[in-house]
């Protein structure tokens, strides 16, 4: 009986020991399945839409928070944010898609200069896109009286000198891109990503009544990405069609006068366009064309205007007559006895007809009149299209914008100006804009 008593013992504790083991495994299969639940949710921290209007990054709702981001709207199938990540003054961010905004600058609350530092999110970072969704601060310096002018010369200022407000760009081991005012509402550039960040610096003339805001986004692009620009390429341009500016142009006013517009000074870059598979030539002509005869006083003008002079090969020149300086008086470049265009545009091989052929054509072009074929005259009568479009067949594509700071003078014929700024420049023919207008160009890319 005593043996019995054992082996029934022994028996159930067999039978304990099995089914905690049974219990064991059911828990650790109930505990694998839970972790496999959180396997399936983990998702790639993508680009996304927030509720906000603004682009951000999809995190998890304490990730974002984290960040000093802000949650706006779900993403990753209700398992994420979309998390939103804007800075003040000061205040500086390693994430993808950060904005820097002001809806309105005040002189007396907000931080001058206003700095905002970006550094990269990754060593693989090479590129960073700024976005100017909307901007606006003072314009540049602008003289309209031979009094003016002189001051101008005497204290070392020029028309299109961001003399008042200025945003800057800081990259640090690299060239910096140019220095920027006015509006600028739908301009980009792309900035050499700094292993030693870099940063946004807006600086402010708090004695100027200027109404001042602005969003600009920073969104940061790996070595690899086919979104980036060739070396060297400020602004990039896909697709087939689109329009480009000059810094400072405000695209919302759209009749070109004697004081609507002046190009900003010392600007050297380039704006680049990707050529699209099937397509060998990229044209442009000016968006904004007037066929009518415009006189000394009047206008409207056409949305072209880059340096030149009195005399017809002035008025339209291009290669050799462009970034010309043959004649001075008392240090400042003069309109007479020779053609003075010192900044121009650089195109390559740039021809006057959308023809089928790659033949020998300008290098640079400038003037009042933008024709690469010179000794063509822009008649009243003549389309748009046909008289003031100029193309190119070689590649890589580019716009390249050489601009000096020597537009010191006055809209009134002073012989002391330069010749961006001197009453010659108004149009005397149709299509022409004045010398110191700059550039609202439309672009297309035409079939093989």
């Amino acid at each position: 009986m005593k043996l019995l008593c054992f082996l029934g013992l022994l028996g159930s504790l067999e039978a304990a020991g099995q089914t905690n083991k049974t219990e064991t495994t059911a828990k650790q299969e109930r505990v694998q399945r839970q972790l496999g639940i959180f396997n399936v949710v983990t998702f790639p921290n993508d680009p996304c839409a927030g509720n906000n209007g603004l682009n951000g990054t999809c995190y998890t709702g304490s990730e974002c928070a984290g960040k000093g981001g802000s949650s706006q709207g779900s993403c990753a199938a209700g398992f994420g944010v979309c998390c939103t990540i804007t800075l003040a003054c000061g205040g500086s961010s390693s994430e993808n898609m950060t904005y820097a905004i002001i809806g309105t600058y005040s002189t007396s609350n907000d931080e001058d200069p206003c700095v905002y530092k970006i550094c990269k999110r990754s060593a693989d970072i090479c590129k960073l896109r700024i976005d100017f969704e909307s901007f606006t601060i003072a314009t540049a310096t602008a003289f309209t009286t031979n009094a003016a002018d002189g001051l101008a010369q005497l204290y070392g200022l020029a028309a299109g000198k961001c003399d008042s407000d200025v945003l800057t760009i800081s990259n640090p081991g690299g060239p910096s891109p140019p220095k920027i005012c006015g509006v600028n509402t739908g301009q980009h550039m792309y900035i050499d990503a700094s292993d030693q960040c870099n940063n946004i610096n807006i600086d402010i003339d708090t004695g100027s009544s200027t109404t001042r805001n602005w969003n600009i986004k920073v969104t940061q692009h790996t070595c690899e990405s086919r979104m980036q620009p060739q070396k060297d390429c400020l602004q990039w341009h896909t697709g087939t069609s689109g329009t480009i500016f000059n810094f400072g142009w405000d695209t919302s006013v759209t009749t070109v006068s004697s004081t609507s517009h002046i190009h900003q000074q010392t600007q050297y870059y380039d704006i680049c366009f990707r050529r699209e598979r099937g397509y060998c030539s990229l044209c442009f002509t000016p968006q904004i064309f007037t066929k009518e005869t415009s006189t000394a006083t009047a206008g409207p003008f056409t949305s072209f205007g880059v340096s030149g002079a009195a005399i017809a090969a002035g008025k339209s020149s291009i290669d050799s007559l462009c970034g010309s300086s043959s004649a001075t008086a008392n240090g400042v470049t003069t309109v007479s006895p020779n053609p003075v265009t010192m900044d121009y545009i650089e195109v390559l091989n740039l021809q006057p007809t959308i023809g089928a052929t790659d033949t020998l054509g300008a290098g640079r072009i400038c003037g009042t009149v933008f024709n690469s074929a010179p000794t063509a005259v822009v008649h009243a009568t003549t389309s748009p299209s046909a008289a003031s479009t100029s193309c190119t067949w070689s590649t890589p594509f580019k716009w390249g914008v050489r601009f000096n700071s020597e537009e010191i003078g006055d809209a009134t014929g002073d012989v002391k100006a330069t010749a961006q700024n001197t009453a010659e420049h108004y149009g005397s023919v149709a299509g022409a804009g004045m010398g110191y207008t700059g550039f609202y160009m439309a672009w297309w890319q035409n079939t093989c």
